[in-house]
Formats: C-alpha cells, sequence, structure tokens
C-alpha cells in the first residue's frame, strides 16, 4: 500500500461535507502522516502528539503561516476569543475529558512532569497566537471529543469547535504535504 496517496487521498477527501466529517478526514490524515513521516517510532497517537508539541522547527514554520496568512490568523483568534471566555473542556460529560486536559500545557510525554510555570496556566485555552502545544492540543482534543462521543452536531459550540479545528489544521496538513 502506498501510505503517502492514502494520506493525500484523506486529505483530498476532507475538502467536501460538513465540518464533522471533514475534521474527521482531516484528522486521519495528520495522525497518519505525523506516525509515518514524522515519528514512525511511535506506536500512540499521545506519544506522536507529544513529540510534535516540541518540534520546534515545524512550530516554528506554522506560526509563520499563522502570522502570514489572514484568514488562518483570524481563526486562531477566533479560537483564542472562544476558549479565553470558557475553555475548551467537557469534563462533566466524559471521565476520560479530566484525564485529557492534563495534557494541555504539556510538552513533556508525562503530565506529572509540568513545571510550575506550566502547571499555573489554565486548561483549554490557546495562551497566544504563538502557542504551538496548545494548538497541537486542540486539534487532538477535538478529535477525542469526536471519537468518543463527546460532541454533539447540534450545539453550537461543539460546531464551532469542529469548524474551527478543520481550519487550523488543514492549514498545518497544506504546510506538511508540501513537504512530499
Amino acid at each position: 500500500m502506498n501510505l503517502q496517496r492514502l494520506i493525500r487521498n484523506w486529505h483530498i477527501k476532507a475538502g467536501g461535507e460538513d465540518y464533522f466529517s471533514k475534521f474527521v478526514f482531516e484528522y486521519l490524515a495528520f495522525i497518519a502522516y505525523v506516525k509515518s513521516n514524522k515519528y514512525p517510532q511511535t506506536n500512540r497517537d499521545r506519544h506522536a502528539i507529544q513529540q510534535l508539541k516540541r518540534d520546534s522547527q515545524l512550530s516554528k514554520e506554522y506560526i509563520s503561516f499563522v502570522q502570514n496568512k489572514q484568514e488562518l490568523k483570524r481563526s486562531w483568534e477566533r479560537i483564542k476569543k472562544e476558549f479565553d471566555a470558557k475553555p475548551f473542556q467537557d469534563a462533566e460529560r466524559l471521565r476520560i475529558d479530566r484525564e485529557e486536559h492534563a495534557w494541555w500545557n504539556c510538552p513533556h510525554d508525562n503530565p506529572e512532569e509540568k513545571n510550575s510555570e506550566e502547571k499555573g496556566k489554565a486548561s483549554g485555552v490557546i495562551h497566544s497566537l504563538k502557542d504551538w502545544g496548545n494548538m497541537v492540543e486542540f486539534w487532538y482534543s477535538v478529535r477525542n471529543n469526536l471519537f468518543h462521543g463527546a460532541k454533539d452536531p447540534e450545539l453550537k459550540r461543539d460546531q464551532f469547535a469542529v469548524e474551527y479545528g478543520y481550519k487550523t489544521l488543514r492549514e498545518l496538513m497544506e504546510l506538511l504535504l508540501s513537504y512530499s
């Protein structure tokens, strides 16, 4: 099987349908790319996500995209504003969300390794338009909420998270696929 072709096909498939479908397809392309092209030694998604958070080169490139592409910048500004008002948390709905929120502000392989500054930051927010680690965590959290059944396509806030998760992840995939 040609994995690169499969990744591109998932990315292309994400171009149609509603935002819930778009996000799912884009996320499939994203995680396949990350685990096969960036960190092939990883066997778990969480491990690959944590490595991605520490990828300073990709962080610089994507943050530059955010600063230079007005639509992408506006998308992250909307996300930041939304989550500043009410952090992205659904802990009351699923026990897994409590565990997942430990990973916000955490670039380490174990959330227990957080330093006091990281522990003091609010979870479920994007602290700035340069907050690469929490941008990555946002995409992973949207994925977890969708795949574990915590997102409702009829709720406005869930629609917002999925729509903007897709819009911002799609730009990262465009960048990643430009390397191939």
